[in-house]
């Protein structure tokens, strides 16, 4: 049980750095955030402070990834997100991380077929 709440702190830590890259950034208000990550303003704000169990979605990281508005600092932190959920260091099962790898790789691979 404690490796798990370390594990959801990593997690809520990593949410926090990529909102912090978003106000050094200039989006200061949940308006900018949402715009930036491609999202709604209700999807921006209950990513970047609600502390929910499990996350943002591998469909919500797509639509993130997939921002052309999205700033490079951002991005390279909502990376750091998906590589480590993938690593398993933010407490879910193997299962689940791996079911949020292949819906990210999906996208990626269709993406690559259409160049």
């Amino acid at each position: 049980m404690r490796q798990g709440r370390k594990a959801k702190a990593r997690q809520a830590s990593k949410i926090a750095e990529i909102r912090k890259a978003l106000v050094s950034a200039g989006c200061e208000t949940t308006a900018k955030q949402a715009v930036a990550l491609g999202v709604g303003r209700s999807t921006a704000w209950a990513l970047l402070n609600r502390d929910k169990r499990a996350g943002p979605s591998a469909i919500v990281i797509k639509r993130i990834l997939s921002s052309p508005k999205l700033p490079p600092r951002v991005r390279r932190k909502v990376e750091e997100y998906v590589a480590e959920k993938i690593c398993g260091q933010y407490g879910h099962s193997e299962e689940r991380a791996r079911a949020f790898r292949d819906v990210l790789q999906s996208e990626q691979s269709g993406k690559q077929g259409g160049l």
